[in-house]
């Protein structure tokens, strides 16, 4: 299975079939008898020629980066009323102190939840973005095991994979993305967020990082 992560989509790929790459050991014949028929993929260059994957990776970009861009203003702004809250303690009566703070606690409280449910939102949108991705190259190498009777296909890109060299006469990548390709960018991919969901864009940083790591709340500085 194709599993999408982040920083490029978060390079849109980790493992094509990666429970079959997991195998450390094939046994030379099947139960059967029959003897086994293996082949590989590379399934960095599977993704990187998908159709719609680029443009997958381009709306993910756009939108997470406004996403950040919402959380480091409500960010600056709690900033900016502590500094005003430290440059203005020294005259305050300390009833007036003691509900300034609260203020700010509630402030800080509002800008970490609002951190965390823009991850969570960002979580999912990917996952919507990518979903018809992936499983469209999952259904082409099923197709292509099943049709050629493979009895393990493997993915020399996997993370944590054991593959050191194989030989290219067992290589199906480039058949795997041929059908891609034929096939077309397949449906259309899910609307843009909605209009209360969505962010100005901020410059894009494809890195993705948690909107919910935002900087460390600022230190309330007592006189």
């Amino acid at each position: 299975m194709v599993r999408v992560t982040r920083p490029a989509l978060a390079a849109l790929l980790l493992a094509v079939a990666a429970p079959l790459a997991a195998q450390q050991a094939v046994p030379p014949a099947t139960s059967q008898g029959q003897p086994l028929r293996l082949a590989w993929i590379n399934s960095q260059v599977i993704l990187a020629n998908t159709p719609g994957r680029a443009e997958a990776e381009s709306t993910f970009a756009r939108e997470y980066a406004g996403m950040r861009a919402e959380v480091q203003r409500m960010q600056a702004q709690l900033d900016s009323a502590v500094q005003d809250y430290n440059r203005t303690s020294v005259v305050m009566t300390p009833q007036a102190k003691a509900a300034r703070e609260e203020q700010l606690r509630q402030m800080q409280t509002r800008t970490q939840t609002r951190a965390q449910e823009l991850d969570q939102q960002a979580q999912s949108r990917e996952q919507e973005l990518t979903a018809p991705i992936m499983q469209r190259v999952n259904a082409v190498i099923e197709g292509i095991r099943a049709e050629r009777n493979l009895s393990f296909v493997f993915d020399v890109a996997a993370q944590g994979g054991s593959v050191v060299t194989a030989d290219r006469a067992f290589d199906i990548t480039s058949m795997v993305i041929q059908r891609l390709q034929a096939a077309g960018p397949g449906p259309t991919a899910p609307p843009p967020l909605p209009a209360d969901s969505a962010h100005p864009a901020a410059p894009a940083d494809t890195t993705r990082r948690s909107p919910a790591a935002a900087q460390p709340p600022p230190r309330v500085r007592r006189p």
